[in-house]
């Protein structure tokens, strides 16, 4: 949506000006024509980055909702998107869904998790599918709901509060601190810890034209946005569909072709059948998985299934006399 854009030129605009506006309480900038004038905030409080001080939290549950009430090419336009994030950082791990409602153009709700070394993703009724993460590529991190959220300059004092547990500095602001002076009417609030420096809470409605949101849009946008549960225990939950994660088990010291998606890890050796049998029930068991049953041995072929909470292993392993073949393969107890 153009508002989004909108909301992130607003931001990059802030951070690009910051070295010079620190002090200063308005600007004249030079274009292609006439000057044109940026007015900040009169306020002593900068804060341009939303998602400062996230990266020092060991774990947080952060909820945005956005919802515009307006019209679109003359017809009524109403509609609201619910992100909510549950991050930890040991074990590394994202959790975000997205839910629409109203005149969304594609109102399905999405799911993407970033957790046990794969990358999950599910849209409306589409099956869960996972991917091995691609760390130069994490949805779920680009989506951090702080980051849709615009920065401040000039915001004003107001008194001290406790939200969530937490001891916050509160500051109001308008139009101006977000470099809209004459483009939108705002009115805005921000709560910031004041230990760690990081949003608590963020609560913004800005009313524009097509000048702020996009040809043919002309209403109110209201962002609504709070962190709960900062630096405490968060259990997440996968939709019993999505496959397993990456298979986290060890490998024989001469492993070669090594393949590892998720769900299933396998691997040439030279090692022997029953040597590969053996470090598998060794290593397995002191990881905490419990062999179930007996494994089942031919003169080709070692099957053994293991179980760890809710979770099954199966390891092959099968030679042909020429090497050794490992096949490890993880999926869910009920299935």
């Amino acid at each position: 949506m153009k508002i989004d854009v909108m909301s992130r030129r607003g931001t990059m605009l802030l951070l690009v000006l910051m070295p010079v506006l620190v002090s200063l309480a308005c600007v004249t900038l030079t274009g292609g024509g006439s000057p044109a004038e940026v007015v900040f905030g009169s306020g002593p409080f900068t804060f341009p980055d939303a998602t400062t001080g996230l990266l020092d939290l060991s774990s947080y549950k952060a909820t945005l909702v956005l919802s515009f009430e307006g019209t679109r090419d003359g017809q009524t336009q109403q509609w609201s998107r619910t992100y909510v994030m549950l991050t930890t950082k040991e074990p590394a791990a994202r959790l975000l869904t997205i839910d629409k409602t109203g005149d969304a153009s594609n109102p399905d709700p999405v799911f993407i998790a970033e957790m046990d070394g794969a990358a999950y993703e599910r849209r409306g009724e589409n099956n869960c599918i996972a991917n091995a993460i691609d760390q130069g590529n994490l949805p779920a991190e680009q989506l951090e709901p702080a980051s849709f959220l615009t920065g401040v300059i000039g915001a004003e004092e107001a008194g001290s509060d406790t939200i969530n547990e937490i001891a916050v500095d509160h500051y109001t602001f308008d139009e101006r601190a977000l470099g809209q002076s004459g483009v939108t009417q705002s009115t805005g609030e921000m709560w910031v810890a004041s230990e760690g420096g990081y949003l608590v809470k963020y609560l913004l409605t800005t009313k524009g034209d097509a000048d702020h949101f996009g040809e043919g849009i002309e209403g109110a946008l209201t962002s609504t946005y709070e962190l709960t549960d900062v630096n405490q225990p968060i259990t997440f939950k996968l939709p019993d569909d999505c496959p397993a994660g990456l298979v986290d088990a060890p490998l024989l010291p001469d492993a070669s072709e090594v393949l590892n998606v998720p769900g299933m890890l396998k691997y040439d050796t030279a090692t022997s059948l029953a040597d590969a049998s053996a470090f598998y029930q060794e290593q397995l068991s002191d990881l905490g998985w419990r062999l179930i049953g007996e494994p089942a041995i031919t003169e080709t072929t070692v099957w053994m299934d293991l179980a760890q909470g809710n979770q099954i292993m199966s390891v092959m392993i099968s030679t042909d006399g020429a090497g050794t073949k490992v096949n490890i393969v993880l999926g869910k107890a009920q299935e």
